[in-house]
C-alpha cells in the first residue's frame, strides 16, 4: 500500500473534511469544540472515511490485518484533520469549553471514524474483487456509503417507530434530538463507546485470523494465539451485550420499554395516558380529563375530527423525559404516531393543548410525518406547523398574540412572513417565531375560516386558498395589527421578550446555560461562592450578558455582602447600555433590599418598575411587596415568602408559620388565606386551596390584582376538582372584572370551555 500522504483518496478526504469543517466553523454554534461541531464532524467523517478507505484498498489486496489497520489509521487521521480545523476556529474566536468539547469529539466523531475506517476496509475488500478499475471505484463508493446510510437508517427508523427523538450512532456519535434544549448531556456516550471499543477489538481479532490465498481469496486460519481468539470472542459478546442492553443503558428505547419504565396506564374517552406509577392517582385522573377535553376543543377549532385515540406520555419531570425519549425541556408531539410527550406541569398543563393540536392537525396533513410542508409533506414548514398549534391553543399571557405582534411591529422586530413560513423560522428566537406565526394563523382563521386552515395545512398554497397573494395578506395583517390596542408598557416588555438572538445565533449557549443552571443549583444549596464562580464563567464567555451581572449581584446579596450587592445593583440600574428589563430587575432587587431594611424608599422603586410592566403576575407581586413596605399587617410574612431576610432567600416554611398566625388574628383580611392558597395550588392540593380561597374572598382583599387572582385561582381549582357549579360562578366573577387583561380573558375563556367539556366526560381506569 502507498504511504498515507501519497494516497489520492486519503488526501482528497482530508481536503474535503477540512473544507467542510472550515466552512461550518464560521457559524456561531460550530466555532470551536462542542456538541454542534462534533455532530457536524460526525456526519462528515461518517461519509468520507469509509469511502476514502474503500477507494484506497480497492486497488490492492492487502492482508486483512493490514487492511484493518490502514482503515483505522485513516479514520484516525481524518478525525485529526476535523479536530484540528475545529481547534483553529476555537483559536480564532475563543473556546467555550475546550476540555468538554474535546471529550465530546473523542467519544463522538473520532471513535466513529475508527469504526468507519474498519467498515471501509470491508468495502475495499468487496470492491477489489471487481475486474475493471471503474467498477472497483464504483463498488467502493457504493459499499462504503452503505454502512453510514444503514447506520443512520436505524436511527431514523427508531425516530419514526418509537417515541425517541435522540440517537446514538456508531459512526456519527450522539444526536440530542431537541433543537431548543441548550443543556445537552452526552454522558451515555461512555457506555456506548465501550461497546464500540469491544466491536473494534472483535474485528481486530477476526482480522488476525484471516489470511489470503495465492489466488487472493480471504480464508480463515489459525493465528496460533489462543488468547487472542478468547479475547475476540469476549469482545464480541461484550459488544452484543451493550447493544442488547440499550434501553437499560439509555442508548435507545421503544414504546414498550418506555411504557414499562413508566409503569402506569389510564384510559380516557379519547386519550390513553402512560404515566409513572409513583404519580398521585388524582393528578393522573385530572390530566386524563384535561387531555380528553383538549381533544374536543382542538377538533372544534379545526372544524374537523382528529384520530379516534391519542396516547399521551406523561413523565414525572424533565430528567426522566430526557432519559427515556430525549427532549428534556421541549414538549414534543409525533402526529404520525398520534402521540404527545410532556412532563408534569401542574393544572392546567402549560403545553398539553398545543401538542394535541399538532396531532389533530396531522389528520389532514400530507406526507409520512403528517405535518405541513412542501414536496408532499417531506420538507416541513415549521412556521405553519407551530403557528397552527399556537393559534389553536394560545398560551396563557397578559397580551394576545395579536397584541404582541403589534408591539414587535412598532419596535421593528416583526419578521417577514416569507422568512417565517419556511426554514427561516429556525433562525428566529423561539418566542418571536412561535408568537408571530401563531398570530398570523389566527388572523387567517378569523378572516378565512377553519376550512382555509385545513386546506393550507394539507398542502395547498395559501394564496390559492384565500384568493389573495402573500403580499396582500401580509399587508392586510399589518393593517389589522395597527388596530390592536396596546398598554403603554407593552413595548418595553416586548423588547425584553423578543429582542434576543436565536439559539443558532448565540455563542456557547450550551456551556453558558449549563453554567447558569449550575449556579442556580449552587445558590439553592447555599453555595454562594460556587454560584459566583459559575456566573463568572458566564461573564467570561458572554461579557455583554447583563442578566449575568444581575445574577451575580443577587448571589452576592445571598452571601450576606449587602453593601457590595447594593453597589452592583445601583451600577446596573444606572447603566444606560444594559437592556431596560434587566435594569428594572435591578431596581426591583434594590426595592427588595430596602423592604428588608425597613426603608420606605422601597415603594418608589416598585412604582417605577410597575410603569414598564404588563405582566399581571409581576404587577401583583409588586403590589403585595409595596403593601408590605407601607407597613401593612403581616409585612414580615410577606418578606419571608417573597424576598427573604438579609443574607438568604425566601423561606416558605417560616412564611407559612407567619401566615397562619396572621390569618388567625386578621379575620377581616383575606390576604394571608390567599397567600397560603397560592402555596397549596402550586403543590396541587386543590381541595384545600379552594377552601382557603373561599375564606380569602369572603373576608375581602384590598388589592385589586390580588382579588382578581384569587377569583382566577378559585375558577381553576373548581375545574381541577370537576366542580361545575363552582367553576361557572368563579368564572363569571373573574370575567366581570373590567381590569382583566385581554390575554388573560382569552385564556380564561379557553379554560372555561375545557372545564365544561371535562366535566361531561367519563372514563374508566385499567
Amino acid at each position: 500500500m502507498r504511504p498515507f500522504l501519497r494516497d489520492r483518496a486519503a488526501i482528497g478526504g482530508a481536503v474535503a473534511v477540512a473544507a467542510v469543517m472550515g466552512a461550518v466553523g464560521f457559524l456561531p454554534l460550530f466555532g470551536g469544540p462542542g456538541y454542534e461541531s462534533a455532530l457536524g464532524a460526525g456526519l462528515v467523517l461518517a461519509i468520507v472515511v469509509p469511502v476514502c478507505v474503500a477507494l484506497e484498498l480497492s486497488t490492492v489486496r492487502a492482508p486483512p490485518r493490514d487492511a484493518f489497520g490502514r482503515g483505522v489509521a485513516t479514520g484516525a487521521a481524518l478525525a485529526g484533520v476535523a479536530f484540528a480545523t475545529t481547534i483553529a476556529h476555537g483559536l480564532r474566536i475563543g473556546f467555550c469549553d475546550l476540555a468538554g468539547g474535546a471529550e465530546t469529539f473523542a467519544l463522538g466523531p473520532a471513535a466513529g471514524a475508527l469504526l468507519g475506517g474498519a467498515w471501509g476496509a470491508v468495502a475495499g475488500e468487496v470492491a477489489s474483487r471487481r475486474g475493471r478499475p471503474a467498477s472497483r471505484r464504483a463498488v467502493a463508493v457504493i459499499v462504503g456509503l452503505a454502512g453510514p446510510i444503514a447506520s443512520i437508517g436505524v436511527s431514523v427508523a427508531r425516530f419514526v417507530g418509537s417515541p425517541m427523538v435522540f440517537a446514538y450512532d456508531p459512526l456519527v456519535g450522539h444526536f440530542s434530538g431537541a433543537l431548543y434544549d441548550t443543556v445537552v448531556s452526552s454522558a451515555g456516550l461512555w457506555t456506548y463507546r465501550a461497546g464500540s471499543a469491544a466491536t473494534l477489538l472483535a474485528v481486530l481479532a477476526l482480522a488476525e485470523h484471516l489470511g489470503r490465498t495465492a489466488e487472493g481469496r480471504v480464508v480463515f486460519r489459525s493465528a496460533g494465539r489462543p488468547g487472542l481468539a478468547v479475547a475476540g470472542v469476549a469482545a464480541l459478546v461484550a459488544s452484543l451485550a451493550v447493544t442488547a442492553s440499550g434501553p437499560r443503558l439509555g442508548h435507545w428505547h421503544t414504546a414498550a420499554s418506555i411504557a414499562e419504565a413508566l409503569g402506569g396506564r389510564l384510559e380516557g374517552v379519547r386519550c390513553s395516558v402512560v404515566y409513572p406509577r409513583g404519580m398521585r392517582a388524582a393528578d393522573v385522573d385530572r390530566f386524563a380529563r384535561e387531555c380528553d377535553a383538549d381533544v374536543a376543543v382542538e377538533e372544534r377549532w379545526f372544524g374537523a375530527p382528529g384520530p379516534a385515540r391519542i396516547t399521551a406520555y406523561l413523565f414525572a419531570d424533565s430528567g426522566q423525559k430526557a432519559a427515556l425519549m430525549g427532549a428534556a425541556d421541549t414538549y414534543v408531539a409525533k402526529p404520525w404516531r398520534r402521540e404527545v410527550y410532556v412532563q408534569a406541569g401542574g393544572y392546567p398543563h402549560p403545553a398539553l393543548g398545543h401538542e394535541i393540536a399538532h396531532v389533530i392537525a396531522g389528520a389532514f396533513a400530507r406526507g409520512p410525518f403528517r405535518v405541513a410542508g412542501s414536496l408532499g409533506g417531506w420538507l416541513p414548514d415549521p412556521g405553519l406547523i407551530e403557528g397552527v398549534a399556537v393559534a389553536a391553543s394560545p398560551a396563557d399571557s397578559d397580551l394576545t398574540g395579536r397584541q404582541w405582534a403589534r408591539a414587535m411591529k412598532d419596535l421593528g422586530l416583526l419578521p417577514p412572513l416569507a422568512r417565517l413560513f419556511a426554514l427561516g423560522f429556525l433562525g428566529e428566537n423561539s418566542s418571536t417565531a412561535y408568537t408571530v406565526s401563531g398570530a398570523f394563523v389566527s388572523f387567517v382563521a378569523e378572516t378565512r375560516g377553519a376550512a382555509a386552515i385545513r386546506a393550507w395545512y394539507g398542502g395547498e398554497d395559501l394564496a390559492r386558498v384565500t384568493g389573495a397573494s402573500w403580499h396582500d395578506l401580509e399587508r392586510a395583517w399589518h393593517e389589522d395589527l395597527d388596530r390592536a390596542e396596546l398598554p403603554e408598557a407593552a413595548r418595553a416588555q416586548a423588547k425584553a421578550r423578543f429582542d434576543r438572538p436565536a439559539v443558532f445565533g448565540r455563542r456557547c449557549p450550551h456551556v453558558v446555560d449549563e453554567c447558569r443552571a449550575r449556579a442556580d443549583r449552587q445558590r439553592g444549596a447555599g453555595d454562594v461562592d460556587g454560584a459566583l464562580a459559575s456566573l463568572a464563567e458566564v461573564r467570561r464567555l458572554d461579557p455583554g450578558d447583563a442578566s449575568a451581572r444581575l445574577s451575580i449581584a443577587t448571589a452576592t446579596a445571598r452571601g450576606a455582602r449587602a453593601v457590595e450587592a447594593r453597589a452592583l445593583l445601583e451600577a446596573l440600574a444606572g447603566d444606560a447600555t444594559a437592556p431596560r428589563h434587566v435594569r428594572d430587575r435591578a431596581l426591583e432587587e434594590l426595592g427588595d433590599a430596602a423592604l428588608v431594611a425597613g426603608d420606605p424608599a422601597a415603594t418608589a422603586r416598585y412604582d417605577e418598575v410597575a410603569l414598564r410592566t404588563v405582566d399581571e403576575d409581576r404587577l401583583r407581586t409588586l403590589d403585595v411587596k409595596r403593601s408590605a413596605a407601607e407597613g401593612a399587617i403581616g409585612a414580615r410574612a410577606v418578606v419571608e415568602l417573597l424576598v427573604g431576610a438579609a443574607g438568604r432567600g425566601p423561606d416558605r416554611l417560616r412564611a407559612a408559620e407567619l401566615l397562619g398566625a396572621w390569618a388567625a388574628t386578621a379575620i377581616a383580611d383575606g390576604m394571608p388565606e390567599y397567600l397560603l392558597a397560592r402555596q397549596l395550588t402550586a403543590a396541587g392540593e386543590w381541595a384545600d386551596a379552594a377552601t382557603k380561597l373561599d375564606v380569602a374572598i369572603a373576608r375581602g382583599l384590598a388589592l385589586p390584582r390580588v382579588r382578581r387572582e384569587a377569583r382566577r385561582l378559585r375558577f381553576v381549582a373548581a375545574c381541577a376538582l370537576s366542580d361545575g357549579a363552582a367553576a361557572r360562578a368563579a368564572y363569571e366573577a373573574y370575567a366581570a372584572d373590567p381590569g382583566l387583561p385581554a390575554g388573560r380573558r382569552a385564556a380564561a375563556e379557553a379554560l372555561r370551555v375545557r372545564c365544561g367539556d371535562g366535566d361531561e366526560i367519563g372514563r374508566r381506569t385499567q
